[in-house]
């Protein structure tokens, strides 16, 4: 498709370009998902380059009011190649839609957007996206199926699981990646809207961990420093975090509450293994490597039917929740995805 730009009265509906970075973090900077924890996801000061190092490209929309001449909404889709049914295949997420506050309500042109957008990844095998659960307004309203917008096919619950410093429990093996590529092939392929390439710059810098027996691997996962593309700022607590994050909660093993107004400095762990799901392995082996990556806090993130999850409830962590849901364009009804997924939180 070779959309450029749409005119809707004093708007004008275009694909984003370089220009548009400083527009674009004023948008994300001007709201946050609320909750206990009221926290700001940003993408730096290059937000197309974050969106892009996603993936293998994006494909980035923005709103503009002529008349005051600002952007006032942005929303758009990450294109990477990930695993459907075993095979390499050309998957689309759909990210970062957000309205300026100042313009909530007001567009009328949300339908013919979302169109536009569905021609643009109508090569995509899947196209699929994540909505946190406290955004209940967008849920109901994306939930509810409405001539000339996509199906929203709820496909499970997904939680991201915030934990701590960690401790030195087994030895962990550091960037030592022999036989990852085997894993690859015969764990992560087997698992839906796993992203094909690990060296997307969207994990960050980031090193690998293991642990081994008879020079198998048997757990394993990398821990990435994304502060270059994206990063949280917590903004204030509410309820009963507005108590708990004036405690000492590493101490009894729970991550640290950053101050309010801070950038919080995590790594993210990703393509988490743990031979036959063992919960305690996995225990044992995620705080040795959070010990070793030197972070305060790291982020993981899957499916709430991944045995991993199970896992990773049993250990004292931080968590919010998210809705995953396929979406389906222009009346199709045949599901791509099937349950078992590998949606990779750090590059949500």
């Amino acid at each position: 498709m070779s959309f450029q730009s749409e005119r809707y009265g004093k708007y004008l509906l275009r694909l984003a370009d370089s220009s548009d970075n400083e527009g674009i973090r004023e948008i994300f900077e001007s709201g946050s998902f609320a909750g206990g924890m009221n926290v700001q996801f940003l993408r730096g000061e290059q937000p197309l380059e974050s969106f892009e190092a996603d993936g293998d490209g994006a494909y980035i929309l923005v709103a503009e009011d002529t008349q005051e001449n600002r952007l006032i909404a942005v929303g758009g889709a990450v294109v990477r190649t990930e695993y459907l049914g075993g095979d390499a295949s050309k998957c689309a997420y759909l990210t970062g839609l957000k309205i300026h506050h100042d313009y909530r309500g007001r567009l009328t042109f949300i339908q013919r957007a979302y169109k536009i957008m569905g021609e643009l990844v109508s090569d995509c095998a899947a196209t699929y996206t994540t909505i946190l659960d406290g955004n209940t307004g967008v849920i109901k309203m994306l939930e509810k199926r409405r001539k000339n917008m996509p199906e929203y096919r709820y496909l499970g619950h997904y939680t991201t699981y915030c934990m701590g410093r960690g401790k030195r429990l087994i030895e962990v093996e550091k960037n030592n990646t022999h036989g990852f590529d085997v894993l690859m092939k015969t764990h992560f392929a087997n698992r839906d809207l796993t992203p094909c390439n690990p060296d997307h710059q969207g994990f960050g810098k980031k090193d690998f961990y293991c642990v081994r027996d008879n020079g198998e691997i048997i757990a394993c996962c990398f821990i990435g420093d994304q502060s270059r593309t994206k990063h949280y700022k917590m903004c204030s607590y509410n309820g009963v975090y507005k108590l708990v994050s004036h405690l000492p909660t590493a101490v009894l093993g729970y991550p640290s509450f950053p101050k309010a107004g801070e950038i919080i400095r995590s790594g993210v762990i990703s393509y988490l293994y743990v031979r036959g799901n063992d919960a305690e392995l996995c225990r044992r082996f995620l705080l040795s490597a959070a010990y070793k990556s030197g972070f305060e806090l790291l982020l993981w993130g899957g499916a709430d039917a991944d045995p991993l999850c199970g896992a990773l409830s049993r250990m004292k962590t931080v968590k919010y929740g998210s809705r995953l849901y396929e979406v389906l364009w222009n009346g199709k009804t045949d599901s791509a995805i099937r349950s078992e997924t590998g949606v990779e939180a750090a590059l949500l």
